[in-house]
């Protein structure tokens, strides 16, 4: 009987704590009334002596100015940086019209002429030897230089001076407001190095060297001369002996074609430096070119290298006997 009564008294006693046990919202109340007793307490003394509910004002309060200071430092860093990052970006802008003064506001778009894109007479350069296939296949006049050699490397002879050499499109311009004058270009910082072509087949053709403008000799006597004129009666001579760039004031774009010649032998690497005047009268200099300019000059005649001869009739007479060219368009057999 005992038991029993001890078993029922267990029993209500836990059923009685089940019921008062507080919630988590009670639980959650209790917290912020200790915490802001604490806060109050510790940030003003003298709240010990108010009442419950301002002591809980009084912690909320204390919070919301917590979150003011935390907003109000965000968007004071924001600006900062905002102002910061302004400066520099004005500060940079200075440097680079600092320089942009100096250089005249002068500077090129240099552009390698396609292999496509040479007229005969031409020369293409391989690093590798032809296979008698090949070199079957141009005897015939089966195989065009391109069609034989794949990835090779076309070059154009100057007309001025021995070697052969890659001809550049240089689009020059200026963002001066005022106007500029070009009065001198030339090759500096030229190095020079022994050639890896062990191939040169020549592209024969009609008519003269397919290179206007200037040619620019990278060895010997010419070395740092001026670009030689290679398109009208003054072939030859000095280009800005005879000439000018105007450039900048809203002009357009000025487009030169640029040859560089080396020797058999030798490959160059080779800068542009462009001699200008401003409107004010003062003489300035800068480097129109990014990446150095690349002068390949082919094999040299003693190195053992493969050289051949594509005919323009071979073609032609291979073309009509393989159908490939209308009958119209053949020669008539003698």
């Amino acid at each position: 009987m005992s038991d029993h009564q001890d078993d029922a008294s267990q029993s209500q006693s836990q059923s009685q704590s089940q019921l008062t046990a507080p919630d988590w919202r009670d639980r959650a109340l209790q917290w912020i009334k200790r915490e802001g007793r604490f806060v109050a307490d510790t940030i003003h003394p003298d709240s010990a002596n108010l009442g419950k509910g301002r002591r809980l004002a009084s912690w909320a309060i204390l919070r919301v100015k917590g979150l003011i200071l935390l907003v109000v430092g965000a968007v004071a860093a924001v600006i900062v940086t905002h102002y910061t990052a302004e400066d520099s970006a004005r500060t940079g802008g200075k440097a680079e019209g600092a320089i942009n003064a100096e250089n005249g506001y002068i500077h090129a778009t240099i552009r390698l002429k396609p292999y496509e894109s040479y007229d005969p007479p031409y020369e293409t350069f391989s690093e590798s030897k032809l296979t008698l296939r090949q070199i079957r296949g141009i005897n015939s006049g089966e195989y065009t230089a391109e069609e034989a050699v794949k990835g090779g490397m076309a070059a154009q002879w100057s007309g001025v001076a021995p070697g052969l050499g890659q001809v550049y499109f240089a689009d020059l311009v200026s963002d001066s407001s005022s106007m500029i004058i070009v009065t001198d270009i030339r090759p500096v910082n030229i190095s020079c190095r022994n050639s890896k072509m062990v191939t040169q087949i020549s592209t024969s053709g009609e008519g003269g060297v397919a290179i206007s403008d200037l040619a620019y000799v990278l060895q010997g006597d010419h070395e740092a001369g001026n670009g030689f004129i290679m398109d009208d009666s003054n072939r030859g001579d000095p280009y800005f002996d005879h000439y000018s760039i105007t450039l900048g004031g809203g002009a357009d774009a000025q487009t030169l074609k640029i040859l560089g010649v080396a020797k058999p032998g030798s490959r160059c690497t080779w800068d542009l430096r462009a001699g200008f005047t401003t409107d004010d009268g003062q003489s300035h200099q800068a480097k129109i070119n990014g990446k150095p300019l690349v002068t390949e000059g082919g094999p040299s005649e003693e190195s053992g290298a493969q050289h051949l001869r594509v005919y323009a009739h071979r073609l032609i007479e291979w073309e009509c006997a393989h159908g490939q060219r209308k009958q119209e368009d053949c020669p008539k057999p003698s």
